[in-house]
């Protein structure tokens, strides 16, 4: 059967347009742009009466999967809430979201409760009707699997482009300037050596292979030469250096899946990380640029590296709080001995791993063991107080808080309903005027959207109901595992990160006393130099199950 939609005009409806990945790639964002344009002017012209006008038009620069990563659709919705607004213009459906289920769903009740339109040149759909709506539904759900599977088809480009020696990262590694080339009709990337940072390249492989320099001497040496990083920092990071001794481009090949892009969920949004590959993940081929270096100078610097490798391998774990010990500036503390002739002549320390940019002081290994010792003791007195007064407060607290905080949305989301109904309530006289409900409804959506951030932010440290005879066993477990010398420290480290998420070690570098300074300090000169080491600071982060 027909279905009769109203009739729209240009100044009541809004006029979306992005960029898909699914777009001509040759294209710029304007280009596709102006193109989308076109056609809904067009369509404007012919059925609204006349084109849009410019402040009725939202256009996304950026693209992303998400809503909420796309600020100009979110100021389409927020304006769509004016009555005033009755449609959404788009070339095609699939440009409101391309996103997951709950996007797609969360798109589809605003537009509905709205009782906005969507235009498009082929079809105008009704959100409120059943039938409409499984048709958006189904255009949305196909505009996803299709992206899927551009996605495949785009990496089996890539992938036949970069067998072929092709360059098809976005940037340039150090050493190198990413330029454009056309063979016959095919176009594409390849990379030239950039002569002042080729140069830096050529000093760090010589330095590492032929001079025995380890990395963070070369950062130190880079730094007093004023040789800026790729992107123009003044310090460099033994990261960096490392990444430029694997890096397979300074020999004319290029790789494949070095770093691939997988999705994690922290904190309840979507995160993106790039890790490295393992050995036998990632793919070399051989470039159609020129290397820096000789293919023996590189495999002589893997060689040294293996070496070193294998050797840390090799050695059984030391360190019990390794993993979970870290220095205020945010890296990991490793564990060093130090020996002459087989002999240890000073106690064992904890060393920040960042030492070539980081001041904070050392720590001595058998005085922070003492602590953590005692910090133990006192979590285990702690737990037996709790069981004693059966008391979980912050659980209790923060579960009540959820529940009142739920309860009031609900409240409002009710409200919400009753005030939308009585704006179109088929008596007169019981109607609620435009300009009341525009008043009431704004300030109700305001109190709406505080009291989702409250109830997303109570959500999200809300802490777990804590079983604390469960977790005095624990810690009672790894202390006895702590403190018994026949337990080797890789059970120890095992036992600890199954109570301790972090401990944070902070302590002043070390200064030199001299007269001037000697009072400050309260350190006695008169035996000669002396060195003043200020006291340290650790906090410990549980995590309770």
């Amino acid at each position: 059967m027909y279905k009769e939609y109203p009739k729209f005009y240009n100044y009541e409806t809004l006029d979306y347009g992005r960029k898909s990945r699914t777009d001509d790639p040759l294209l710029s964002v304007e280009e596709v742009l102006d193109k989308h344009d076109k056609i809904i002017e067009e369509y404007a012209e012919k059925y609204l009466g006349g084109p849009i006008p410019e402040e009725n038009k939202y256009r996304e620069v950026g693209s992303a999967e998400s809503l909420d990563s796309r600020p100009e659709i979110l100021r389409l919705l927020k304006a769509i809430e004016n009555p005033a607004i009755k449609a959404v213009a788009v070339v095609e459906v699939q440009r409101l979201s391309r996103g997951d289920l709950e996007d797609a769903g969360r798109l589809i009740r605003i537009l509905r409760y709205t009782n906005t339109y969507v235009i498009t040149p082929m079809k105008i759909y009704d959100l409120r009707d059943e039938y409409d709506r499984d048709a958006f539904e189904r255009e949305l759900k196909r505009g996803n699997e299709y992206l899927e599977y551009f996605k495949k088809i785009q990496a089996r480009g890539k992938l036949a482009s970069v067998k072929e020696g092709n360059y098809v990262g976005s940037v340039a590694p150090y050493g190198f300037d990413r330029i454009e080339k056309t063979d016959g009709k095919k176009t594409y990337h390849t990379l030239i050596e950039r002569k002042e940072q080729a140069d830096v390249v050529r000093m760090v492989f010589n330095w590492y292979c032929n001079e025995d320099i380890g990395v963070t001497a070369i950062c130190r040496r880079l730094e007093e030469l004023g040789v800026r990083t790729k992107t123009g920092g003044k310090y460099w990071h033994t990261y960096q250096i490392f990444s430029m001794l694997e890096n397979v481009h300074y020999i004319g090949c290029v790789r494949w899946n070095w770093r691939k892009t997988i999705k994690i969920i922290e904190d309840q949004e979507i995160r993106k990380l790039r890790p490295k590959a393992k050995v036998d993940e990632y793919l070399i081929f051989e470039g159609k640029h020129d290397g820096i270096i000789s293919e023996e100078l590189f495999n002589k610097a893997r060689e040294i590296r293996g070496k070193r490798h294998r050797t840390k391998r090799n050695l059984s774990l030391r360190n019990p709080f390794s993993g979970i010990m870290y220095c205020t500036c945010g890296a990991k503390m490793g564990y060093n001995t130090y020996r002459k002739n087989g002999v240890e002549y000073a106690p064992a320390k904890l060393v920040c791993n960042n030492q070539v940019h980081c001041k904070t002081g050392s720590a001595i290994f058998d005085e922070i063991y003492t602590d953590v010792c005692n910090a133990l003791k006192d979590c285990i007195e702690d737990f037996e107080v709790r069981i004693k007064n059966n008391k979980d407060d912050s659980f209790k607290l923060h579960k009540d808080l959820v529940i009142r905080l739920e309860k009031k949305l609900k409240d409002l989301e009710e409200k919400e309903v009753m005030q939308w109904e009585a704006q179109y309530d088929p008596d007169p006289n019981m109607r609620l005027p435009h300009e009341v409900f525009k008043r009431l409804n704004e300030k109700l959506l305001t109190e709406k959207e505080e009291i989702k951030k409250s109830l997303a932010k109570a959500k999200g440290s809300m802490p777990k109901p804590i079983d604390y005879r469960e977790e005095k066993i624990k810690f009672e477990d790894a202390l006895a595992a702590l403190q018994d010398p026949d337990v080797d420290a890789k059970v120890k480290n095992q036992f600890l990160k199954n109570i301790i998420d972090k401990i944070e070690y902070e302590r002043g570098a070390t200064v030199r006393i001299t007269k001037k300074n000697a009072k400050e300090f309260g350190v006695d000169t008169s035996k000669g130099m002396q060195w003043y080491t200020p006291p340290y600071k650790i906090k410990m982060k549980l995590k309770y199950k």
